[in-house]
């Protein structure tokens, strides 16, 4: 979890790292679909149809040019929307009766879900690590979906062997994690993607 001491120059850094991450989130994802294009992959959500995606576009980072309005100093619980001048805006997320916010994966628990569209999302986890000579591992990737099955995913977080992506970052243990516990389904079959039991450079648990 993100440590409960901060300060305006790490809530910038952390909110640049939150963001990049984002878009390579979702760079992988456009990777994942021409993979799936290449191979003839069915049954995926595509832009033909319905389009898995992250939450991407658009979002940006801003800062606010009117003041804060000091904090308590009294001991009373600090109500205020913004704590700091700089913030990480993203598109509003769809909800309601006809969406369903759905959790794929933790971050320390590589998801195996049953589902198809859950099946999907642990194929594009494999898909990343492998399209990153498995160096980095997408986590904690959650999403909404919608009744035509669009689903836009937000709010991801991420394993590197570098460990350098911002402090969700557990490295290479959880990269090895997820080889040990995720089980290939059709999705990673079809995308012909190599078995997380044959990554690089790992020691056998």
């Amino acid at each position: 979890c993100k440590p409960i001491s901060s300060s305006s120059d790490t809530n910038v850094k952390d909110l640049s790292d939150e963001l990049c991450l984002l878009y390579k989130a979702q760079y992988f994802m456009d990777s994942f679909y021409r993979r799936a294009h290449a191979h003839n992959v069915k049954n995926l959500p595509s832009k033909h149809t319905s389009t898995m995606k992250w939450n991407a576009e658009g979002a940006f980072i801003g800062t606010l040019v009117d003041p804060l309005p000091r904090g308590p100093t009294d001991g009373t619980n600090d109500n205020r929307n913004l704590i700091y001048d700089v913030f990480l805006a993203t598109p509003l997320l769809s909800t309601g009766s006809l969406y369903r916010e759905v959790k794929f994966s933790g971050n320390e628990q590589p998801g195996n879900n049953e589902d198809m569209i859950g099946c999907v999302v642990d194929a594009y986890s494999h898909h990343v690590l492998v399209d990153s000579c498995f160096k980095t591992l997408i986590s904690d990737i959650q999403g909404i979906i919608a009744l035509d099955h669009t689903v836009r995913l937000f709010d991801p977080q991420a394993h590197t062997y570098s460990q350098d992506s911002d402090y969700w970052d557990k490295g290479p243990d959880q990269i090895q994690l997820f080889r040990v516990l995720h089980d290939c389904n059709q999705f990673c079959r079809a995308l012909k993607l190599e078995s997380a039991s044959d990554i690089p450079g790992l020691a056998t648990a």
